[in-house]
């Protein structure tokens, strides 16, 4: 750090030279500053281009840039990379301008890797000769900064005869190029990307500078490794990149980092819920979570989101390692499908009778008729399985069919005509648009197909008015009946076991109208037989009582 302070303390810049944007760098020949500025922050990484309109500082090929660490912690090395040849050094650099002024702080290095001293009159070491007035380096002697910290054994890329132009005390090569404090490595064979080591490490508050090739512009210079993001999200019993779960479902999402320098990144992920493709329009912020190597914190459960589509997004803002990155938006990225919560209720209807629990004579055809509800229905697509069980416990299928759904409202059934006995419906709507799929309840309908029998009901050609009449149910074919179940207009009204081989219909209360009396009965065996009468209601006349 006290390297980096004297020589920054020594520079020389000419009065007539425009103020620097950036004095971070000293004035060199034409650029009285850093063309590009890199900031390290607690954050993340920027680099800024000197807005005054400076360009290489040589008028060619050779672009001058400053790093700040402005962090809370020592910065050792960067990785810089470019879609240009920037370490593609070609022997001149920061010590050996084409023109006055170069920085000071610029030594006379050694010949060549055997350490020995260059041809001249001055001494391994010593400062170059600055003369303003000079419009090349007349001295032979190689010039550039001494890197004391620069590890031994450690080589560099060049693509001219001309590279290096000198060599360090421990014998590796300079390029010119390196400021105080800085030396290369890890340089690609295309010199298109590496990495800027500091010794000392850059301190908080500290700064200092060096060079690269190539004239650039700031989209054309990236600090960080090429970093990929990944992303799950995972609610409602699913993950993926995309997922339709139930409004009121806790929907999280989930980051990974990968890349030449993810097992080194730091920092945050932040989430963010869209509600339009495009990624403009925020519908929830998701929290962040922290980066520790690839691994990353997973975001903020949401369950608050009304029923629509989603578009979620991860955004990492880089480090001093790896570069920011967004995962991808729109229907390519992560999509979230919030359903709105449906019912599905049912209604069959067969034998002349309309109910959820019906008795119907054996070869009657009977339909299933499903209704959905929910605050999206107008919009509901897909389709309902209507499933005939032969068990209460809605374990055996007997049949189904399929229909569909169109603006909220289902198809019917495919009608059926089983044999006798007792079977259960459900209703699967599966889902669609902004709906959520919803079944029927097992058990909800229950259909009774019964053989045809006189049980004893009473003729229905009178008129009962406020009545209730016994019925002493004959036994078919000599079968024992253990139950029974009394329908009115296809409406359970009584069931049970009769007492003393007798039960009774009541049809106390009811308007004047027509009533479909049903009466099944059941055997021990599980057969059933279904006796029915049309029985009328009236109201009574009133008798004129005469004195």
């Amino acid at each position: 750090m006290v390297v980096i302070m004297a020589v920054c303390a020594a520079w020389l810049a000419p009065s007539s030279a425009n103020a620097a944007e950036f004095s971070q760098c000293p004035h060199v020949d034409k650029d009285p500053g850093c063309q590009f500025l890199i900031t390290v922050t607690s954050n993340g990484v920027t680099v800024t281009e000197d807005n005054e309109g400076l360009g290489p500082y040589d008028g060619e090929d050779d672009t001058l840039v400053g790093i700040e660490n402005t962090s809370s912690t020592p910065v050792s090395s960067i990785p810089i990379s470019s879609v240009n040849n920037i370490y593609g050094f070609d022997g001149d650099g920061l010590c050996d301008p084409p023109e006055a002024p170069r920085p000071s702080g610029c030594v006379i290095l050694h010949e060549n890797s055997s350490k020995e001293a260059p041809t001249g009159t001055k001494k391994i070491g010593e400062e170059c000769e600055v003369n303003a007035a000079e419009t090349e380096n007349t001295t032979e002697e190689p010039c550039g900064f001494e890197v004391a910290g620069e590890p031994a054994g450690l080589t560099s890329f060049g693509e001219s005869a001309a590279f290096p132009i000198g060599y360090a005390a421990n014998g590796d090569a300079v390029s010119g190029y390196e400021g105080p404090g800085v030396w290369f490595t890890n340089i690609n064979s295309s010199g298109t990307s590496g990495r800027i080591n500091f010794s000392p490490a850059l301190a908080p508050g500290a700064h200092t500078f060096f060079a690269l090739e190539e004239s650039l512009t700031g989209s054309s210079l990236t600090v960080g490794n090429a970093t990929t993001l990944t992303t799950t999200l995972s609610g409602g019993g699913q993950s993926g990149s995309s997922i339709t779960v139930v409004q009121g479902s806790a929907v999280t999402d989930t980051a990974s980092l990968s890349g030449e320098g993810a097992a080194l990144a730091t920092g945050l992920v932040s989430y963010t819920v869209y509600s339009n493709a495009e990624c403009t329009t925020v519908a929830a912020a998701a929290g962040s979570g922290s980066v520790s190597g690839a691994a990353v914190g997973a975001s903020t459960p949401i369950s608050s989101l009304a029923p629509g589509t989603y578009y979620w997004r991860a955004s990492y803002a880089g480090d001093i390692n790896n570069q920011a990155v967004s995962s991808a938006c729109g229907p390519t990225g992560e999509v979230l499908t919030v359903q709105a919560p449906t019912a599905t209720t049912t209604m069959q209807s067969g034998g002349g009778v309309i109910g959820a629990s019906i008795p119907v004579l054996k070869g009657s055809a009977v339909t299933d008729q499903a209704h959905i509800a929910g605050a999206e229905v107008a919009g509901a697509t897909g389709t309902v399985t209507y499933t005939l069980y032969k068990d209460a416990g809605c374990k055996t299928v007997l049949t189904s069919s399929v229909a569909s759904v169109s603006g909220g409202i289902a198809g019917p059934s495919a009608p059926v005509s089983p044999a006798v006995g007792t079977y259960y419906w459900v209703a699967t709507y599966s889902g669609g648009g902004l709906n959520a799929p919803s079944s029927s309840a097992c058990g909800s309908e229950k259909l009774i197909v019964s053989t045809k029998a006189n049980l004893g009901l009473p003729s229905g050609k009178k008129c009962f008015s406020k009545r209730a009449f016994a019925i002493h149910p004959r036994f078919p074919k000599g079968a024992k009946i253990v139950s029974y179940e009394e329908f009115i207009n296809g409406n359970l009204v009584k069931q049970g076991k009769l007492h003393k081989n007798a039960t009774s219909v009541s049809l106390i209360g009811l308007p004047k109208g027509a009533y479909k009396v049903e009466l099944v009965t059941f055997t021990a065996s599980g057969a059933s037989y279904e006796d029915t009468r049309t029985f009328h209601t009236c109201v009574p006349k009133k008798h004129k009582h005469h004195h």
